[in-house]
């Protein structure tokens, strides 16, 4: 879906707030075709976004990805209990502390996990294509600044 962007509507006095809400609107839009990689997928989207978050360590520590993702406990818990009947992860005790549960992705998990990877930058490769290649450069550079400048800002508590 190749829908041309509204143009951004800046704010006049140079409100940082205003500028960041226009931002936001222009990032739906690059992104927003990413919901419809989703279409016919065998996960939610946020049932995604954990496995996403799962494929970024060896093995994660429960709790841990609920902060970093804030996700409702017992939402999480249903989730993960369907990726082990599904055969997507293995859950452990912490080897540190039993009172801790540990999840990692298996490697049917981790199949998983490139298959939504490959369908969505395929998704983004159609969606950057209406784009000259130099700002196809120049948005992605500027998307992995600000991704850079949050990440730093918020000491790594964002699952970006």
């Amino acid at each position: 879906m190749n829908i041309a962007p509204e143009p951004v509507v800046r704010s006049r006095d140079g409100d940082l707030a205003g500028d960041a809400r226009a931002l936001g609107r222009m990032y739906r839009y690059l992104v927003d075709d990413l919901r419809l990689g989703w279409e016919n997928a065998p996960y939610s989207v946020t049932e995604g976004w954990v496995i996403a978050e799962l494929a970024q360590r060896d093995v994660t520590e429960v709790m841990e990805l609920r902060r970093r993702i804030g996700m409702d406990p017992g939402y999480l818990s249903r989730v993960l209990a369907r990726f082990q009947a599904n055969r997507l992860i293995i859950r452990d005790r912490s080897p540190e502390n039993r009172r801790f549960q540990t999840v990692r992705l298996t490697r049917r998990g981790r199949a998983a996990f490139e298959a939504m990877e490959d369908r969505m930058a395929e998704v983004l490769r159609v969606r950057l294509s209406a784009f000259p290649e130099s700002d196809r450069r120049r948005i992605v550079e500027a998307m992995t600044s600000i991704s850079g400048a949050i990440e730093r800002a918020l000491g790594g508590r964002c699952a970006l």
